[in-house]
């Protein structure tokens, strides 16, 4: 994968020949395949935007001749990407970046993110303002259509709305903060070692074993101390893997809906009857596209899953096996010796229970027993379970003269 190293020209003014004027600067680094989501919300990260606050207006200059060209969507980054790998100087092709308050009416969503690692929208909902009304409204429409699961959890930015709503709708469901907001928080807060604390820190958010969490915590405590006070005062429960109550499995951060609220920003100044219109087409062309993508799809795991379980195989390939039990295995890897308990599905790594997916030492114990490793993933990744979610379509609407409003 390659990256390009783009300037950012940020809050000027176009003046009438549409020059960009009195901007001031700054620099991103993303990979060329990047499409509109990620360009976006690799801006609003660097500069610690809070897009469903503000909105971000993307234009560029080809040459004197052509007026700008905005970036709305996919097909925009990459006209822009193929222009700009022509010449990669840092000072060619800039972005003109202006941050904007969302005035516009706002789309809030209320997400799942499946464990077979794709977006599902579950509920929307169309507000004047995100306030505690709005979310306790949306919250207890969600309860009566969905109801109330074993091991849910809300991931959030922290909104103390969102908090508010949950803790009254969903009594004791355990309450999570988003791992990318709270980094945000840490790099407006801090203004020390961003580079290594960065690294170090998403590490510790996704460590499997308390031992790997206490160890990563020592070294930024080393780097700076206010960092490990600023995370203790949030709880551990609430941003790191292994302290969780309930398995969040791989759903650390609340971005996707952030990138909904992006794909659906031009929208949002429709009128409201188009607007919902707009939505359904929306989801119903989502919906279809995830379906005919797990049609093509011919291995027992979903897409996402399948290449970590390979991943996985490759790195258990020069593991030794030596058992206890029917279940119980001994996996050396290198120097290291680790526990395999097939029958639970643990090992003292942390990795198959934290992430329900067979870690390199359980494949090497599998491999050792001639026994395949389908019974020990979770259903939930699997192709089975990735058709039942999209099986269900978003009905098309017949044509307004046909709708029975009586």
């Amino acid at each position: 994968m390659t990256n390009l190293a783009i300037l950012l020209q940020l809050n000027g003014h176009w003046d009438s020949v549409g020059r960009y004027n009195d901007f001031n600067v700054d620099g991103i680094v993303v990979s060329e395949d990047s499409n509109y989501n990620q360009l976006n919300y690799a801006i609003a990260e660097h500069l610690m935007i809070n897009t469903s606050e503000k909105i971000i207006k993307i234009k560029y200059i080809v040459n004197e001749r052509c007026p700008p060209m905005e970036i709305r969507n996919d097909i925009g980054v990459r006209v822009y990407m193929e222009t700009k790998k022509e010449n990669r100087s840092l000072g060619m092709y800039p972005l003109c970046s202006s941050i904007q308050g969302n005035n516009v009416n706002k789309i809030d969503f209320l997400f799942a993110t499946c464990v077979i690692g794709s977006i599902l929208p579950l509920a929307y909902v169309v507000v004047g303002s995100e306030d505690d009304a709005a979310w306790n409204s949306l919250f207890e429409q969600f309860k009566d259509a969905y109801g109330k699961k074993p091991n849910m959890c809300v991931v959030s930015d922290r909104n103390e709305s969102i908090l508010k709503a949950t803790s009254i709708v969903y009594t004791r469901m355990p309450h999570y903060a988003c791992m990318w907001h709270i980094w945000t928080n840490i790099r407006s807060k801090f203004k020390k070692d961003h580079l290594k604390l960065s690294e170090l820190y998403f590490a510790t958010t996704r460590s499997y074993t308390i031992d790997e969490f206490n160890e990563r915590m020592s070294k930024i405590e080393e780097i700076d101390v206010r960092v490990k006070a600023y995370l203790y005062d949030i709880g551990y429960h609430r941003w790191s893997w292994v302290h969780a109550t309930v398995n969040r499995t791989w759903t650390m951060t609340s971005n996707i809906a952030e990138s909904l609220n992006a794909v659906t920003r031009d929208a949002r100044e429709l009128p409201i009857l188009d607007l919902l219109e707009y939505m359904r087409t929306f989801l119903e062309s989502w919906n279809n596209e995830k379906l005919l993508k797990v049609k093509g799809t011919f291995t027992y795991l979903g897409e996402k899953y399948n290449k970590e379980l390979e991943d996985n195989r490759t790195l258990s390939q020069k593991m030794r096996v030596r058992a206890s039990t029917d279940h119980i295995h001994t996996v050396l890897d290198g120097a290291k010796r680790f526990i395999v308990c097939l029958q639970n599905k643990r090992c003292c790594c942390g990795q198959f229970q934290l992430d329900e997916l067979s870690c390199p030492h359980a494949l090497a114990a599998l491999r050792h027993r001639d026994e395949s490793y389908e019974n020990y993933c979770s259903p939930y990744y699997t192709r089975e379970s990735l058709l039942k979610t999209y099986e269900t379509p978003v009905d098309p609407l017949p044509d307004e003269s046909k709708w029975n409003v009586s």
